[in-house]
């Protein structure tokens, strides 16, 4: 069955709804009114995505979890146990709101769902990754560290924060002593994950100093709560971390 077929089929069953008032007539207001809505929802709804999927890897990046990726599969297995999951599964929510909204277009119905959705998704994640080289997340951080951000605030103060209980430490060296370090993180809002570890330095760890500040990936505390460390970063320095 060729294209014209299918076509004159398709008017056939319409003109048959429309013959036995199947199909309600609505005003050219309603149509105008819906479309500007569908345009308004998915405009609104492309940003929020551009937004999460930007903060995902702002979060990766910022914490030091992408260092986690080159210490093999235990890295990796962390890194993915640590991965912002929550706020993938979200931004892959609204492009399935997003892709639902834009199928009222005849448009889509020539395409399919899925060949829609990477397109979306694929726009999203490259306009994410263009807001990365903005500085509105680290403002919107640094906001969070002074407590003024609200709403957001807490997610945003998360990405700082140490798992030791996944051997991830991450902090500002405040001594060194031959092959050890004392690290300190404080990111100023006394809960449980402030503290002060005292950690074995693996054999292939880069030039350090005080001040420092570091991510660590370690292996669990022995008995004696010896902390050894697996591999060690520096990070890019902020403020936040004491």
């Amino acid at each position: 069955m060729n294209d014209n077929n299918i076509e004159q089929n398709i008017q056939n069953k319409v003109l048959e709804k429309i013959r036995g008032h199947k199909v309600a007539m609505r005003p050219k207001i309603y149509f105008v009114s819906r479309l500007i809505l569908t345009i308004l929802f998915t405009f609104l709804a492309l940003i929020v995505s551009v937004f999460v999927i930007s903060f995902v890897f702002f979060s990766i990046h910022e914490s030091g979890e992408q260092f986690l990726l080159g210490f093999g599969n235990n890295g990796i297995t962390t890194f993915l146990s640590l991965f912002p999951w929550q706020f993938f599964l979200l931004d892959i929510s609204i492009l399935l709101v997003l892709e639902w909204l834009l199928q009222g277009f005849k448009l889509a119905y020539r395409i399919s769902f899925l060949v829609v959705f990477l397109a979306i998704f694929v726009t999203s994640t490259f306009l994410g990754l263009l807001v990365n080289f903005t500085p509105i997340h680290g403002i919107l951080l640094d906001q969070a560290d002074k407590g003024i951000l609200p709403v957001v605030g807490e997610i945003y103060e998360s990405i700082h924060d140490s798992h030791a209980d996944k051997g991830i430490f991450r902090g500002t060296i405040m001594s060194i002593n031959n092959n050890e370090i004392v690290l300190r993180h404080d990111d100023k809002d006394q809960d449980a994950d402030d503290g002060t570890w005292t950690i074995v330095l693996p054999s292939n760890y880069p030039p350090l100093m005080v001040g420092d500040q570091v991510y660590v990936f370690a292996y669990p505390p022995s008995s004696t709560g010896v902390i050894t460390a697996r591999g060690i970063q520096k990070l890019q320095k902020r403020s936040n971390l004491k």
